[in-house]
């Protein structure tokens, strides 16, 4: 019960403060971007293929699942 709670405090707050939005959503583009840059090192520093664009579409669409009313 206690963490059905905190997730949605979290929730709210999200919702209210568009800082603590944006901060949670680029913590969350760079835990993408570091699994990928990881996973592929053959691509890391290939300036054809930029892995942080798609790691920052993946970051919004999630935080926009979560807030999602």
């Amino acid at each position: 019960m206690f963490t059905k709670l905190a997730v949605m405090w979290l929730t709210w707050q999200l919702r209210k403060d568009k800082g603590f939005y944006i901060s949670y959503q680029a913590n969350i583009a760079m835990a993408f971007y570091d699994e990928m840059s990881e996973r592929y090192p053959q691509f890391r520093n290939n300036p054809s293929y930029d892995f942080l664009p798609t790691c920052n579409k993946a970051a919004d669409r999630f935080m926009r699942l979560w807030i999602k009313r």
